[in-house]
This record gives structure tokens, sequence and C-alpha cells, in this order.
């Protein structure tokens, strides 16, 4: 399984002046190439598209009371590759590779002005294609995940009519003050590419300052870019396991079934059996695991994880009746 960053924010904080100089050469260099424009649902946003060929979106903010430029970087598009089907597999030698070829677009682009570590590192997505087999198996895992609702520190990302989104082909938790956000999503639906089937795209992103900030004592850019493509598989489950339940999934009879056959402590086979029940009634594992108010609920956790099942169940009018727990891909 590869772990990889999918896409980075960069962003260079100016003054006024510096911003003004720098959107006008943007436009000057852009003259007769229409690739600098305004962004269609902001009128504070340009979007210049001289490196996106690099795998590099750029966009100019004029916030009113603090301008930057922001680099959208997609390191393996940078590094010459296609991330929908085969993403990097960082090591010491591609990583050196990227920051040479990254370092080397911004110099170019700002005419050596700045450089990458005049940025700061503001957003960065961790990223792995877990190939489930079929499309239809892509659909039934973010079925599933949408049993799990909420969980502890994390929201639903959208509300349950929100048109942005398509609940059949994404599953979406964001953080309600950590910064980070998770989702699961079918790649084939997203990409429009037939050589995606099957794929379920799964990302942790780490989308405010404070939430990059807390995960490495490095301080230069370059530095902490490095650092985390090393790290993206620990960064990456350290979030998944806080979302995704270990096990096997299992419509609630049979679940309940196996809690009776395994667990001879009545006390907490009560309490197991009472959580596969108030899951689908509150339509969330966090707030059932509220509802079931249990001081010993680590325990229970880990006892339902030591069966390889998950307390998540399997909807009634879902018609497949076991579904593989996600861990045992990422394994």
């Amino acid at each position: 399984m590869i772990y990889s960053i999918h896409t980075m924010e960069i962003k260079l904080n100016v003054d006024t002046e510096k911003f003004g100089k720098l959107l006008e050469k943007a436009f000057y260099n852009a003259k007769g190439k229409n690739r600098v424009f305004p962004d269609k649902d902001r009128n504070d946003i340009y979007h210049d598209t001289a490196l996106t060929d690099e795998g590099i979106k750029i966009r100019y903010h004029d916030d009113k009371y603090k301008k930057n430029i922001r680099l959208i970087v997609n390191p393996t598009e940078v590094l010459g590759g296609d991330d929908v089907i085969k993403l990097w597999k960082p090591n010491e030698d591609n990583i050196s590779k990227f920051l040479h070829k990254l370092e080397k677009h911004i110099k170019n682009y700002f005419n050596s002005k700045y450089e990458l570590n005049d940025f700061e590192l503001s957003r960065i997505d961790f990223t792995v294609n877990i190939d489930v087999g079929s499309r239809e198996r892509v659909a039934d895992y973010i079925r599933v995940l949408h049993n799990v609702g909420k969980v502890k520190c994390f929201d639903a990302k959208y509300e349950k009519n929100d048109k942005r989104i398509n609940k059949e082909h994404s599953f979406d938790l964001v953080g309600n003050s950590n910064g980070v956000e998770f989702t699961a999503y079918n790649k084939e639906a997203a990409s429009g590419r037939k050589d995606a089937k099957g794929l379920l795209r799964v990302e942790v992103r780490l989308t405010k300052p404070r939430a990059i900030r807390g995960l490495t004592e490095e301080t230069a850019t370059s530095n902490r870019i490095a650092d985390y493509s090393l790290r993206s598989r620990e960064i990456f489950l350290a979030v998944f396991s806080q979302v995704v339940p270990v096990g096997d999934y299992y419509k609630k009879a049979k679940a309940e079934k196996i809690v009776m056959a395994n667990v001879k402590r009545k006390n907490l086979k009560l309490k197991m059996l009472r959580l596969i029940t108030l899951i689908p009634e509150k339509k969330s594992l966090l707030n059932a695991q509220k509802e079931l108010n249990a001081r010993n609920l680590d325990e229970i956790m880990c006892e339902f994880a030591m069966l390889n099942l998950s307390p998540v169940t399997i909807s009634k009018r879902h018609k497949i009746k076991r579904l593989e727990g996600l861990i045992s891909y990422l394994e």
C-alpha cells in the first residue's frame, strides 16, 4: 500500500504594495495567453495557470486585511506522474527530486525573488488508493461508512441536503476544532476515468497551520515537507484509526451472534450488544457512545477490535451480508 502526499498548499504572505506588483506582473506575463483570470465565485481571488502543466496551481488571494499567494502543489504531477492511479511512494531520493523541482519552479516564476522557504506550509493532504475490486464494492464501503456517521472530534462536513456533494460517491468528516478532515470517495466517479474502477480514495487533510505545526520540530518549509512525506503512513493511519473502527462489517443479527458466542463477561457483552443497537438508532458512532455512557468505553471498543468485528453494522436494506474491514487493506 502506498501512503503519499496527494496535495499540499504553500502560502506566501506579502504586503499590499508587493501583492499589487506581483499580480500586475502575472497579468503582464500572461498577455495573449488568457492564463490569469478571476475566480468564478469570489472576486478577491485570481488564478494563474502558468505552472498547471507542472502540477502547480497558483492563486492570488486579495483579502482585505491579508494578501497572499498560494501554490497548490501535487507532488506526483510535479514528478511527472499520474496521481489518479499511481501515487508517488516517498523515499529520500524522490523527495529530494521533488523539492528540487518545486524550488526551481518557484524561482523561475518569481524571477528568483522568492524561494520555497519563503512560503509557509498551510495545508497538506495524505492519500491512499484502496483497490476494493469493483465499483459496486466501492459503493458498499461508502454506504457503510455513512453508518459510522460522526465520531469523536469530527462532524459531518456537509448537511444532509447539500447539493455540492453526492453522498453515494463520498463520505466526508471535518474536525470540529482540530483542523483535520477525512474523506473517502469513489475515484472513478470523481475522475471520470474507467481505469480508476474499484478504487476507493481515502484522504486525511490537515487544513490549518496549527494542525501542521504540531507534528514536527522542523521549521523550514522544505524540511517540513520532507519530514511529512516520510511520515505519510504514520500520520494517515493516526487519523484513519480515529474515524474507522477496526473490524469486519456484518448485518446486526450476525454481529450480535458473534458477540454472544465470544464474549464471556456478562456486563461487557451487554454493553457491546447495546452499542450495536444504538448506532443505527442514533445514526452515528459518537452519539451511540454518548448514549451508552460507559466508563469502560475503551475496553468495549478494544473487545470489538479483538473480535475483528465492527460495532457499525450493514443496513437492513443493503443487500450484502459482510464486508471486510477497511484496515485489512492497509496492513
